[in-house]
């Protein structure tokens, strides 16, 4: 079973070494980490609409220019839906696998930490369909848009777009995207779960296949050592990291 990640070199730090940690993490478990980048979404037939059209709406949403890391965000999805397998995981690359061993994705496109879009499974041409959704879903919304969002990264498309809170319609736009939206905290969740046991969110927080090591969840779990001023982020992010996989 295939797993992809997406890496657009945006000058951040430690990217390259956070990387092999979760190809580490998702090969022990039996699967095939993937690395894909921008050529792999300029393959795509899409490419130059999605280009266009997210740098137009995210001007439109915020009166700002987005930036190229914004553009990663959406440009990831694309590269995904250019692969050939018939289904596959996709995660961002701080989604380490501690114990998700192989399982046959949803047939429908899955979102599995519902609106934070780190961890899905897919088709290439659900992927494709998506990007497509960013685009259609965007324009038929932006007045709605222009009122609730300040941001507009894909998490933002997800929270504002097929979140009952924002949009009473979001059933609707899951059946005609075909996409299923799940939170299951018995298979993954933060790194700051895994490290604070009395966390109100997980009771039992070392039963987690998946830990997402975020930047939130980095910050989290600094504050609550009152180290926050005193380390680096980057470092600590990996340590806390290579201290889930035991190495």
């Amino acid at each position: 079973m295939k797993i992809y990640t997406y890496y657009q070199d945006i000058s951040h730090s430690s990217q390259n070494e956070l990387i092999d940690l979760w190809k580490l993490s998702w090969s022990r478990q039996g699967y095939e980490p993937i690395v894909l980048n921008l050529n792999d979404a300029k393959k795509h037939s899409y490419f130059e609409t999605l280009n266009s059209e997210m740098r137009r709406i995210f001007r439109e949403i915020t009166n700002k220019e987005i930036e190229e890391y914004g553009m990663s965000c959406w440009f990831r999805w694309l590269a995904y839906a250019t692969q050939s397998d018939e289904k596959f995981y996709v995660s961002d690359y701080d989604a380490i696998n501690a114990n998700f061993s192989i399982t046959e994705p949803e047939d429908k496109l899955h979102l599995m930490d519902s609106d934070c879009p780190f961890l899905a499974s897919g088709t290439p041409i659900q992927f494709e369909n998506l990007c497509k959704a960013f685009v259609e879903v965007s324009n038929e919304r932006i007045d709605i848009l222009k009122q609730q969002a300040n941001h507009y990264h894909d998490q933002e498309f997800f929270i504002y777009n097929f979140m009952s809170d924002h949009n009473e319609s979001v059933e609707e736009l899951k059946d005609k995207y075909n996409i299923l939206m799940t939170r299951d905290r018995s298979h993954e969740g933060g790194i700051g779960d895994y490290y604070l046991p009395n966390h109100e969110k997980n009771p039992s927080p070392k039963t987690y296949g998946i830990y997402h090591v975020s930047h939130a969840s980095t910050t989290m779990y600094l504050n609550s050592t009152n180290n926050n001023k005193n380390s680096c982020k980057n470092d600590v992010r990996l340590f806390l990291i290579k201290d889930l996989l035991g190495i």
